[in-house]
C-alpha cells in the first residue's frame, strides 16, 4: 500500500505583500503630486487669464481717455499709475502702463504690466503691448448724417465722408459721382478731394468697368480740387427758394481752363432717396493747380447763396459752430482763409422776417435738434429796407 505526500502550500509570505504595498504606495505619492501640479497649474491658468482681462480693462480705459478728471478727455494726462485690484483668484494684482513718445505725437506705443503673486510665492507678470491712438473717443458714437458737429465721424462705404453716399466706387481707391447730365466728378477715397474732371455723361447707370474705360480713354481732367458742401434749410414753404450758389471763392493755385462748379439741389435721404422737406443741398468743387514749392494748393472767400429775394424781408443765416478742436475755416467763419482741404456741413437758414437777427438759432439749430452746435451769424442781409447792399449781400446766381 502506498503513502501519499502532502502537496507544499502556495501563496504570498509577508515580504511579498510589504513589498506590494510599498509599491502601491510610491503610485499613490506619484498621483498626489500630479494631482497638486494639475491643480497649481489651473491656478496659474486663472489667475493669468485675470490678469489678461485687468490688462484688457486698463488699455480700453486708456483708449477712452477715461479717469482723468470728470469725464474728461485729456490726451496729454492719460492715467498710467499703478492700480491694485483683489482678484477672484486668490490673489493680488498691480496694473501699471507706461507711454512711450510725446504728447505731440498722433499716436503713442503702450505697455500695460499685471504683477501679481502666485500660491508658491513666486512673482509673476503679464506685459500687453499696444498702441494709443490720438482720437477723439465721442466720435465713436457719432452716426449722423447730416453732421451737426461738424467733426469727423465714421466712413459711410469704407470712405471719405466728403465723399457723397451714392458715388460710384470705381474699385481703385476712387470713386464718382454724376455733377450735371455732361459732367462728373472722381474722388480720392482716401482724402475725399477731387482727383479728376470728366465729361461722363449718365454714369449714374454706368458700371464701375465702364467708368474706368472712359477714365482710360483720355475723358477726364486730372487735378487737385478740394469741396464745399452743406445744406440750406427755409424756416416754413412759403420761403421762395434762392436759385443757386453765387460764390466769392478766390483760387490761391489758379487752374487755367477749368471753372468752379457749384450743384444746387434738393438734398436726398440717403436712406431712403426720398426728398427731405424744407431742405436744399449745395456743393462746390474747386479744381486747383499743384504748386510748384511742393506745399498745398489752396483757395478762400465766401460761399453766399444766389438769387435771394429782395422785395420782401429775406435773411440768411449762417451756422457758425462753436467748437474749439476744428479749424476755423470748418467752423463756418468766413471769409475762408487758405483752405487746404474739403470742407462740408457749411450750412444756412433762410427766413422772412423783419425782426430776425439771426440768434434764435443759437443753441438749437432748426431740424438739426443739437443743443450747444452753433451760433446763428447774419449771413445775407437782402430785406428791402437794405437795397443799397443788395449787389455784394444778394449777388446773382454764377453761372
Amino acid at each position: 500500500m502506498r503513502t501519499l505526500r502532502p502537496r507544499s502550500q502556495r501563496g504570498f509570505t509577508i515580504i511579498e505583500a510589504l513589498i506590494a504595498l510599498l509599491v502601491m504606495a510610491f503610485g499613490m505619492l506619484s498621483l498626489a503630486g500630479m494631482q497638486v501640479m494639475l491643480s497649481r497649474n489651473g491656478d496659474f491658468a486663472k489667475q493669468r487669464a485675470e490678469a489678461l482681462r485687468l490688462a484688457q480693462d486698463r488699455l480700453e480705459r486708456l483708449r477712452a481717455f477715461d479717469g482723468v478728471g470728470s469725464g474728461t478727455i485729456d490726451w496729454n494726462n492719460l492715467p498710467v499709475a499703478a492700480e491694485t485690484f483683489n482678484g477672484n483668484t486668490n490673489a493680488t494684482f498691480t496694473v501699471t502702463g507706461a507711454l512711450a513718445g510725446a504728447t505731440t505725437d498722433a499716436m503713442r506705443p503702450l505697455t500695460i504690466t499685471v504683477a501679481w503673486t502666485d500660491r508658491t510665492g513666486t512673482a509673476q507678470t503679464l506685459v500687453l503691448p499696444s498702441v494709443i491712438s490720438k482720437t477723439n473717443p465721442e466720435t465713436i458714437g457719432l452716426v449722423a448724417n447730416p453732421l451737426p458737429l461738424n467733426q469727423p465721424l465714421r466712413r459711410p462705404k469704407n470712405r471719405n465722408i466728403n465723399i457723397p453716399i451714392p458715388a460710384i466706387d470705381l474699385g481703385n481707391g476712387e470713386s464718382a459721382t454724376q455733377f450735371s447730365p455732361t459732367f462728373a466728378i472722381v474722388y480720392s477715397n482716401t482724402t475725399g478731394g477731387v482727383v479728376r474732371l470728366c465729361t461722363l455723361p449718365n454714369i449714374t447707370t454706368a458700371t464701375a468697368d465702364d467708368i474706368n474705360d472712359a477714365i482710360d480713354a483720355n475723358a477726364c481732367t486730372s487735378v487737385t480740387g478740394y469741396i464745399v458742401a452743406g445744406y440750406i434749410r427755409r424756416s416754413d414753404s412759403s420761403i421762395t427758394w434762392p436759385t443757386g450758389i453765387a460764390h466769392g471763392i478766390t483760387r490761391i493755385n489758379d487752374l487755367a481752363g477749368q471753372p468752379i462748379r457749384c450743384l444746387f439741389t434738393d438734398a436726398i435721404d440717403q436712406n431712403t432717396q426720398a426728398t427731405i422737406a424744407n431742405y436744399k443741398y449745395y456743393l462746390c468743387v474747386v479744381p486747383l493747380a499743384e504748386p510748384s514749392d511742393g506745399t498745398a494748393a489752396r483757395w478762400g472767400g465766401t460761399i453766399k447763396l444766389g438769387d435771394v429775394v429782395t422785395t420782401s424781408d429775406y435773411v440768411v443765416c449762417r451756422y457758425q459752430y462753436t467748437q474749439t478742436d476744428i479749424d476755423t475755416n470748418e467752423r463756418n467763419v468766413q471769409p475762408y482763409v487758405n483752405v487746404a482741404k474739403s470742407i462740408d456741413e457749411q450750412n444756412y437758414w433762410i427766413t422772412n422776417s423783419s425782426s430776425t437777427d439771426c440768434t434764435t438759432i443759437s443753441t438749437n439749430p432748426p431740424g438739426l435738434n443739437m443743443t450747444g452746435v452753433s451760433q446763428g451769424v447774419l449771413h445775407q442781409n437782402c430785406r428791402s429796407s437794405n437795397s443799397a447792399n443788395h449787389a455784394t449781400e444778394c449777388p446773382v446766381t454764377s453761372p
